[in-house]
């Protein structure tokens, strides 16, 4: 997501509930982090990029051992992540030391 982009057309909407989520679940820990559990952990992250109001955008890439999550500010990666009971703690601390560090 960059500024010009609105963050509920980015994130999703009331109407839209948590479709937006879908492509960032990993249903292949579905039986250690739960479908919800994984909403519950990527909420405040995308919570947190539309606030910090600059180009920051998380991006979902498979891999051979689940999803593996690029946090981008301006196109530079800043962290690279997996889907774990600390990942909102991980992304969020990434941005407040990139953020300090500028």
């Amino acid at each position: 997501m960059d500024k010009n982009e609105d963050p509920i057309a980015a994130f999703g909407s009331a109407e839209e509930g948590n479709e937006p989520l879908k492509p960032y679940m990993d249903p292949t820990l579905f039986d250690t982090i739960d479908k919800q559990a994984q909403i519950d952990l990527l909420t405040p992250v995308f919570d947190a990029i539309t606030l910090a109001g600059v180009d920051y955008d998380l991006k979902a890439q498979d891999s051979a051992t689940g999803k593996r999550y690029t946090l981008l500010k301006n196109e530079e990666v800043i962290g690279v992540f997996i889907m774990e009971e600390k990942l909102t703690e991980h992304i969020l601390e990434a941005m407040e030391k990139n953020s300090e560090d500028d």
